[in-house]
């Protein structure tokens, strides 16, 4: 889900009833004893057994059909280094940008990840001091 969550965030999650998805959302289902976490696409409510299209933000293709019952609800909050991000429905435009570089550039991938690793590894050692401090 480059860019819209990177490694490291935390994720609330809440139940989220099938009919209430909409696109643009971003939601957690299990298939195949296996959790995802992608973006609404679209979403078929007159189909009683796949509904839901969902797909990664820096993926190339949707994925298969999310049927009602793997669907087990919808991202709220994300904690990134010490803050909350309200999970936007729509990527800006240098986000989309970032997701196909992330998508068809491997090096583009494996480099950005590894900046991210290095500028928030500073963030997870001031925030366990701190918290070694406080206790």
């Amino acid at each position: 889900m480059l860019p819209a969550l990177w490694p490291g965030d935390l994720l609330t999650v809440h139940s989220h009833q099938p009919e209430d998805a909409e696109r643009g959302e971003i939601v957690l289902y299990m298939r195949r004893g296996r959790f995802f976490i992608h973006r609404i696409v679209s979403t078929n409510p007159t189909d009683q057994d796949a509904f839901l299209v969902t797909r990664g933000d820096s993926m190339p293709k949707n994925d298969l059909p999310v049927r009602r019952s793997e669907l087990l609800g919808k991202v709220t909050e994300i904690r990134r280094a010490g803050s909350i991000v309200l999970p936007a429905r729509k990527l800006s435009l240098s986000s989309r940008i970032l997701g196909y570089l992330f998508c068809h550039w491997g090096l583009f991938r494996r480099i950005g990840l590894r900046l991210w690793a290095s500028c928030h590894s500073d963030d997870c050692q001031i925030e366990s001091t701190l918290a070694k401090a406080a206790s």
